[in-house]
């Protein structure tokens, strides 16, 4: 089979491998599309110590099962796969969190993934997809399931003031899952060609080139935002958003910090704003997120721009690296 591997040098690069072999509990599957995401070139920039190379990338993907006897699954079925593989003994796994685990490992990560025509899964972490949701949407369930996480994170209202820092994937996932919510959602981000997106989805765009804490000022009254999503994962939007929040209102942090960032703390401590993590997503958030596709509450169209096929696998990763103007980047397999 051809799988796009990271072997511990900078970049990715297609070989040929065998066929994995599936073990008990496991099914193989035919990878139909895999999302590239800001982890996987993380790991193909050699920058991650978690990942011990040679390993196939790939933690967002859906396919087709083509072997498995376990009951309930069968060859053919149409399925997405949440990649997160817990321990099952740490504290936070035996409360029920086992997305915080504490040795959490993910598929594409410390495991081979999706980059590949085939993979083995575990296959208690196979969910089927709904009638009619086609391979090509399903390809979104994963980083749909991080936003629906995140979002709640904060206890939102019906109307509330939500500013989404970060126009990206996620951000763009995230406004439209508060939207859904009955937000009024503004996003802030750098890039026209993003801003442009978001813009066509219908919500309130906000220059980050500018001064976003003045502008959301401007558009709440001098009040500030009742809630902000940080899901930019720079030192700039750490400093913006506790600046713009309201008094007694939310932040999540849902973007993915690879250094440490300044944060306002004396407005978090003066304005008595509530400040939270959110790290991937549950069980719970995986099968919303495939509800919400299946429905076509999701503007997919917008959202994905790129799809290649796994032989472009580098111009795939340049594209998503900022190389071309987009949003998500999907590969074919």
């Amino acid at each position: 089979m051809k799988a796009a591997v990271f072997t511990g040098e900078p970049g990715i690069s297609l070989e040929e491998r065998p066929r994995p072999k599936v073990g008990p509990g496991e099914a193989l599957i035919r990878v139909k599309y895999a999302g590239i995401c800001g982890s996987d070139l993380y790991i193909c920039s050699g920058s991650n110590p978690r990942v011990k190379p040679p390993v196939v990338p790939g933690h967002e993907f859906t396919g087709e099962i083509v072997e498995t006897d376990f009951p309930g699954l069968k060859p053919g079925d149409r399925v997405a796969v949440e990649p997160l593989l817990a321990c099952s003994r740490c504290s936070a796994c035996r409360r029920g969190a086992y997305h915080v685990c504490r040795d959490l490992r993910l598929l594409g990560v410390q495991v081979d993934g999706g980059f590949a025509e085939y993979v083995a899964v575990p296959v208690d972490r196979i969910v089927k997809l709904p009638p009619g949701l086609s391979f090509e949407n399903a390809v979104l369930t994963e980083p749909l399931a991080v936003a629906i996480h995140g979002l709640r994170q904060a206890v939102l209202e019906l109307g509330d003031r939500v500013v989404v820092l970060g126009g990206g994937p996620v951000g763009l996932l995230l406004a439209q899952v508060a939207r859904l919510a009955g937000a009024r959602v503004m996003v802030s981000e750098i890039s026209p060609y993003r801003r442009e997106v978001a813009a066509r989805m219908g919500f309130t765009v906000i220059d980050a080139t500018g001064d976003p804490v003045h502008k959301v000022m401007s558009l709440t009254g001098g009040e500030g935002a009742d809630v902000v999503y940080e899901a930019a994962g720079v030192g700039a939007t750490a400093t913006q958003m506790a600046r713009m929040t309201r008094i007694k209102g939310q932040i999540v942090v849902v973007g993915v910090y690879k250094e440490l960032a300044p944060v306002d703390l004396l407005q978090i401590s003066f304005r008595e704003q509530t400040l939270r993590g959110s790290r991937v997503y549950n069980y719970q958030d995986f099968r919303r997120a495939l509800e919400l596709l299946a429905r076509g509450d999701i503007d997919v169209e917008r959202t994905v721009t790129h799809v290649f096929p796994l032989e472009r696998v580098e111009e795939a990763m340049a594209a998503a690296a900022g190389g071309v103007d987009g949003v998500k980047v999907v590969l074919k397999i």
